[in-house]
């Protein structure tokens, strides 16, 4: 009983601190945007300047002790989530990167409670240190666990791991990420393994390949490969990267050669789409989703006839009509039928398995694991039936979705079912999450529609 009022107390008093932050943050807004910076000279404004960043930077101490707590009552298993990263993401919209970066720093900047009881250290207590001070951003935290992970738990001595953060924990006091990322890499790199590990081992341990979708359409690339892989890569691009010469007629008749105007990124670039172009025409690839690996676009079939607007891939992609077009000259493509908000009606023929063009119109009107806040691409998914075949379900659309993995797997223990609300899927919570259990939706197939009918 006694503890049952000390934990309300204390959970009281969480509370009024945060509503205690939240009034302080509203005077301060107020008072800024009350042209209270104006009373300020120059060297002020940039103490000012500094003295916030302090303060934002040091917030994300609380967010250290929500993700221990969240993980601590596995909320996210609870939730129908597969990971305290998943949850965050869907619960404050936050990127899966950024999630996950914050769980990393909970892991390795807080404090640490051992089966016992005893509180021990943080496993990066010079990076703690600076961050509780808050003389270190987020992002520069992260640049250093990220290049600190590359070489722990490999075999190196704890004594250069300890140096090698007291290293980049200064250099988070005067370095912005771009070039503390430059420093980072230079410590990491000039650790000594004494021995203890061929570099091949170290540089399997260290290999790593990401692809991110930016907001202009374009990608970003960024890994290291091992030596063999790099030099795969590179006997393959070369031969297709080398300029090439092109013929130009002038107007008196005459053809004249000139120098390929693309400079070696440009030419590389297009080297690895033709190597993707080849490969995907090879019909080699392995099933990916129950369908062989392809390259997925919605488009409204009299867009494409009449080559106008665009279509949109399965990761999202917006594609121009032309694009398109130049696909489907070489791809197999699976006419759907859709209505004006974007519902799939017609497609393939019924059967206990899904059809391959079924599947490509759960892609087209899913675009991926439908479960909420789940952002696992189409090609990760299993077909899902909402009324199981057992229990008398058809393999129509109308009876069909796409579920990662996990989410096929777990739903249903976790209280968690599936309906079909305007021709799209929605899933019902259980209620000690939503007394009222109203349907959610994956915000992807949302936006996706809205996408469609623009």
């Amino acid at each position: 009983m006694v503890i049952g009022v000390v934990e309300e107390r204390e959970a009281a008093a969480v509370e009024h601190a945060l509503d205690a932050f939240a009034a302080a943050q509203d005077l301060l807004v107020a008072a800024v945007e009350g042209a209270g910076l104006d009373g300020l000279n120059q060297v002020g404004l940039l103490s000012f300047a500094r003295r916030f960043e302090q303060v934002r930077n040091r917030s994300a101490l609380v967010d250290h002790q929500l993700v221990h707590e969240l993980e601590r009552r596995a909320t996210a298993h609870a939730v129908g989530q597969p990971s305290t990263a998943a949850l965050l993401s869907w619960l404050l919209r936050l990127s899966r990167g950024e999630a996950t970066r914050r769980v990393r720093a909970a892991e390795a900047l807080s404090e640490r409670v051992a089966m016992t009881g005893e509180v021990l250290l943080p496993l990066r207590p010079a990076l703690a240190e600076v961050q509780r001070a808050g003389e270190a951003s987020p992002e520069q935290l992260d640049v250093c666990l990220r290049a600190l992970g590359t070489v722990d738990h490999r075999g190196f001595d704890p004594a250069d791991l300890e140096t090698a953060e007291e290293l980049l924990a200064g250099f988070t006091r005067t370095l912005a990420p771009p070039d503390l990322r430059l420093a980072a890499q230079q410590v990491v790199d000039r650790i000594d393994p004494d021995g203890t590990r061929p570099q091949e081992l170290l540089n399997v341990d260290r290999r790593h390949l990401a692809f991110r979708r930016l907001r202009d359409g374009m990608w970003s690339v960024e890994g290291r490969l091992t030596g063999p892989v790099g030099a795969k890569l590179r006997a393959v691009l070369g031969p297709l990267a080398k300029p090439r010469l092109a013929t130009v007629v002038l107007e008196d008749g005459r053809e004249v050669q000139q120098d390929d105007p693309r400079h070696h990124g440009q030419r590389t670039h297009d080297a690895l789409e033709e190597v993707c172009d080849r490969l995907l025409r090879s019909g080699t690839l392995p099933d990916a989703g129950g369908t062989p690996a392809t390259v997925i676009v919605t488009i409204p079939e009299g867009d494409v006839v009449a080559r106008r607007r665009w279509g949109v891939s399965s990761d999202g992609t917006v594609l121009s009509g032309e694009t398109v077009v130049d696909l489907t000259d070489e791809a197999e493509i699976y006419p759907t039928v859709v209505s004006p908000t974007g519902v799939v009606l017609q497609l393939g023929r019924t059967q206990r398995l899904a059809t391959p063009g079924q599947t490509m119109a759960l892609v087209a009107r899913d675009g991926g694991c439908s479960f909420p806040g789940c952002d696992r691409p189409p090609e990760w998914c299993e077909r899902h039936h909402i009324t199981a075949w057992v229990d008398g379900g058809a393999t129509d659309l109308e009876n069909l979705t796409l579920l990662c993995a996990w989410h096929h797997h777990n739903f249903a223990g976790r209280g968690w079912t599936c309906l079909m609300v305007d021709g799209l899927p929605a899933w019902v919570p259980p209620r000690w999450i939503d007394p009222d259990q109203r349907p959610l939706r994956n915000t992807r197939i949302g936006a996706l529609r809205r996408v469609l009918r623009t």
